[in-house]
């Protein structure tokens, strides 16, 4: 007859090879590991609007967790930002960095490097390779008109942290001038636009500018427009060749990440066998409580990303108030 101790020692063994009492559940899988909890938000408008924090998959329909994003994050990387929220570089940086926590290795490129900066760029990556400022000092951040470098830093910290060239994606000012004022060719030249995608950009570019933007440079600047989302796809590829990955990521504004006219457009032409995932920030509104709502934020009936990722508003500030000052002002 066992003894009380062997049956216990057979017991326990019998459980943990999966052979318990009948009814008893199988062996238990091994947890996920838990994400880092997201860092508290900057902005402070709307933090309890119930929309922020969530991300809505417009492929899957619905609101998916963190988790979700996480794994769609192969190919072409576009993360898209309003540039004045400090959020939208936190949760930019906190997805560069699960990619490269997940054994990823992708080149990042930035809008906000212009092409005669790169190689400044990548000399001060070089020769501190653990310290955004120094990049910024290289290519004089301070005067180029983008928010403070504070609020960027996560995600060139992120970015340098993988270890690949900085990529930069944008057009000299003599370049757009040129383009905009004679419709001067830019190589890659930009894919086409249907008749629906060119009416919408045109219409944005109106938008954004207060209905102040004469008529004869509309067409102008959308030429502009899509000369720059032809470069920042151009630079991906290239890079991404160049360094022999199967990833890059595009740091932008959420207009350039929009799948329907902005770069993913001009990847499909330039690298389609590569997949294209857009994610984009997007500050929520009182009284919009539906992902749905924001479609005509971006001047169309069908959200024009994979993934959009909420979160409070940093402004409420009236983009056009100094256009209407102006127009008091004239004699």
């Amino acid at each position: 007859m066992r003894s009380a101790s062997a049956l216990l020692v057979a017991l326990s063994l019998g459980l943990a090879a999966g052979c318990g009492p009948r009814g008893a559940a199988g062996p238990v899988a091994p947890r996920e590991a838990e994400l880092p909890p997201l860092p508290a938000w900057q902005a402070s408008l709307d933090r309890a609007h119930p929309l922020v924090g969530r991300v809505w998959s417009t492929r899957e329909g619905r609101f998916v967790d963190e988790r979700a994003l996480r794994a769609s994050l192969r190919g072409h990387v576009l993360l898209g930002e309003k540039h004045d929220n400090p959020d939208h570089h936190a949760l930019q940086a906190r997805l560069l960095g699960a990619m490269r926590a997940s054994g990823r290795s992708p080149v990042v490129a930035f809008e906000m490097l212009a092409l005669a900066d790169e190689e400044r760029a990548r000399s001060a990556q070089r020769a501190s390779p653990s310290e955004p400022d120094a990049v910024a000092r290289a290519v004089s951040w301070e005067r180029s008109g983008w928010p403070a470098f504070s609020m960027y830093a996560p995600v060139f910290r992120e970015a340098l942290a993988i270890g690949r060239p900085l990529v930069a994606t944008g057009l000299a000012p003599d370049t757009m001038r040129a383009i905009v004022r004679d419709g001067a060719a830019t190589t890659p030249a930009p894919v086409p636009l249907g008749d629906a995608e060119t009416t919408s950009l045109r219409e944005e570019l109106v938008a954004s500018h207060c209905g102040h933007l004469p008529e004869a440079m509309v067409e102008g600047m959308s030429r502009a427009q899509r000369a720059r989302d032809a470069t920042m796809a151009d630079a991906m590829v290239r890079a991404a060749r160049a360094e022999r990955v199967d990833d890059a990521v595009l740091v932008a504004g959420a207009g350039h990440v929009r799948k329907d006219r902005g770069v993913p457009r001009d990847l499909a032409a330039l690298d389609p066998a590569r997949p294209v995932v857009s994610v984009t920030m997007v500050e929520v509104e009182r009284d919009k409580l539906e992902a749905a709502a924001y479609a005509p934020r971006w001047n169309t009936s069908a959200l024009p990303f994979d993934f959009l990722w909420f979160t409070p508003r940093a402004s409420d500030d009236d983009p056009c108030a100094s256009f209407r000052r102006t127009s008091r002002t004239r004699p």
